[in-house]
């Protein structure tokens, strides 16, 4: 009896250990991202931060692994290589320029930056400032050299970060194609995806009628998880890896 209840352990061991280790299908990979830089002292939200050197590694690991970062053009189109991964920067903080940036031109590195069209060139203000500090956000200009840099695709949040989901359907609709329409009409800027952020109330089979007609970018959910390859690249789940690092990771190394 003893002996069967030692294989039986060996048995589960070895199990665990291999569904542990075993590499899983490639899947495209949404890393996403908030404020760049070192938290303040007095904020509540430190999980929303990512340092350029926890950064800088993520990038190095990712170009050993053999993932290849993609632009939002990429996603829309289809082509996407072996092991592809969205780095997506949410908020547009005006930190992506000095911690960010530098980076994605050393090693080449697309990118995608998420603003809030009103809000471009002032500050986070959706956020309680005794939780968060207040940030500044990336002005016109800086947005437009980013975007002309090749290295950096641009996506609209909702018209000033509001929650369209909370919006009766027809309003929700209004903010987003408005939200899209002052991106590219207002800044200039040419709006590649759509990210439904923050979502408390996303439902998905609604999400993408409020888009308006025609426009077939990327969008980006408040769900958590990755993105089998399947073909479907419109309602992409995210992880957010400075709050998660080691289950992100690791979820990376299964899929490498």
């Amino acid at each position: 009896m003893a002996y069967i209840l030692l294989s039986a352990a060996v048995l589960a061991a070895a199990l665990c250990v291999y569904f542990f280790l075993r590499r899983r299908p490639h899947a495209l990979f949404v890393l996403a991202y908030q404020k760049a830089g070192r938290a303040p002292r007095q904020s509540r939200l430190k999980d929303e931060w990512i340092t350029p050197q926890a950064f800088e590694k993520t990038l190095l690991w990712l170009r050993a692994n053999g993932f290849t970062a993609v632009s939002l053009q990429k996603l829309s189109e289809g082509k996407l290589p072996q092991k592809p991964v969205l780095l997506a920067f949410i908020g547009g903080y005006q930190s992506f320029v000095t911690d960010i940036f530098p980076l994605l031109e050393k090693y080449q590195m697309q990118a995608a930056v998420f603003i809030a069209p009103d809000l471009a060139g002032t500050y986070n203000a959706w956020q309680d400032p005794h939780a968060e500090p207040w940030q500044n956000l990336l002005t016109e200009k800086e947005l437009k050299t980013l975007q002309k840099s090749g290295l950096v695709s641009l996506g609209a949040l909702g018209l000033s970060a509001q929650d369209v989901t909370r919006l009766p359907e027809q309003d929700a609709a209004v903010a987003v194609r408005e939200s899209l329409f002052r991106l590219k009409d207002q800044l200039g800027l040419k709006p590649e995806g759509f990210a439904f952020w923050p979502a408390e109330q996303f439902d998905p089979k609604q999400a993408a009628s409020l888009l308006p007609d025609g426009f077939t970018a990327p969008l980006l959910t408040p769900r958590r998880g990755l993105n089998k390859r399947t073909g479907k690249r419109r309602l992409l789940k995210m992880f957010f890896p400075a709050k998660q690092p080691l289950a992100v990771r690791y979820l990376l190394w299964k899929h490498r």
